[in-house]
């Protein structure tokens, strides 16, 4: 997983690679959490970060890449949004997203 913070003049950082197996499951569980609705939607606001997920599905294929936009809200949650066409926008609570800010932001 590759991860880009968004500085508070609104540039992106250097990504960060996260390889940690511990810390991919951590994620990968929370990822899990997000409630999907595939609609289109326009922030008011630049992203908190960007992630870059790596998927294989099959050794024999090439890997998937989808990309997110993770904005972290006033209310602890986190709203997502996604490169992939079924699930393009989607919400998380404000446990996992305390898991994303606990590994993503640190």
């Amino acid at each position: 997983m590759d991860v880009q913070k968004i500085d508070i003049e609104g540039k992106y950082e250097e990504p960060l690679m996260i390889t940690d197996n511990e810390l991919i499951e951590l994620l990968s569980e929370a990822f899990k959490q997000i409630k999907w609705d595939n609609r289109m939607v326009k922030m008011s606001r630049k992203p908190d970060l960007n992630a870059t997920l790596f998927y294989t599905f099959d050794e024999n294929m090439p890997e998937r890449i989808v990309e997110y936009e993770i904005w972290f809200n006033e209310n602890a949650t986190a709203t997502i949004i996604s490169n992939n066409e079924n699930k393009s926008y989607g919400e998380l609570d404000k446990e996992s997203a305390k898991t994303l800010i606990n590994i993503l932001l640190k």
